[in-house]
């Protein structure tokens, strides 16, 4: 979908989602890389230095557009979606639950939750680059009201994905179940700059801060085994 920062694009999300299995057991570690790694994008996001890269990554991602690929962007929105995802979270939750795993489905809720309030309060505040309008290829399949953002940093569909997806890859390391997900989630990644919704860095944030949520949950269930 990307073109020429195709390559660059999938390596990077490749990168941190295959890292994902590395979380369970290096919980403390991958939170605060991911924690600071985030923070500094953060930083960086707001001084504007990334938005001759995002804007250049928008233009060439756009340059093979076709009705395909914009189908392809609407249905890799879907799983991302607040609702859809708000409601896979809960049946997760209570699947770890019947499992005896009450602790577990507890801080994954309130990370869910916690990471959605900070998504909401950095589209809110934090002064970044808006979308332009005329670059919005398709919109979001919703049931809910739109809550129109004045700033679209981090994606909250990435970070949605990152932490429900996230876990599933975690907790059941099935090799079909795994590469199944990493598509996925690259697909979700590579569909909300092709589709002009966020810039590449929103989606990075967003995967960023959803690595720190999820190393965060397992970093508490480690420590309380230790």
């Amino acid at each position: 979908m990307a073109g020429p920062s195709g390559p660059a694009f999938f390596v990077l999300f490749l990168a941190v989602f295959v890292s994902l299995r590395d979380v369970k057991r290096a919980a403390e570690s991958w939170f605060w890389i991911s924690s600071v790694a985030f923070v500094l994008l953060s930083a960086a996001v707001w001084a504007r230095l990334l938005y001759p890269l995002d804007a250049w990554i928008l233009r060439t991602a756009q340059s093979h557009a076709s009705g395909i690929l914009d189908a392809a962007g609407t249905i890799f929105s879907v799983p991302g979606g607040a609702e859809y995802a708000g409601a896979a979270m809960l049946l997760l939750a209570a699947g770890l639950l019947l499992a005896g795993r009450r602790s577990l489905a507890g801080r994954l809720l309130v990370a869910f939750v916690v990471t959605a309030l900070l998504e909401f309060a950095m589209k809110m505040w934090l002064p970044t680059v808006p979308m332009p309008g005329e670059a919005a290829r398709s919109t979001d399949p919703s049931f809910i009201i739109e809550v129109p953002y004045p700033y679209p940093y981090p994606s909250g569909h990435m970070l949605r994905s990152v932490i429900l997806f996230g876990a599933v890859y975690i907790l059941w390391p099935n090799r079909l179940l795994r590469a199944a997900i990493l598509v996925l989630l690259l697909g979700v990644a590579a569909s909300r700059a092709y589709i002009g919704v966020h810039w590449a860095s929103d989606v990075v944030g967003g995967a960023l801060l959803g690595v720190a949520g999820l190393a965060c949950v397992f970093k508490e269930q480690s420590a309380r085994k230790s």
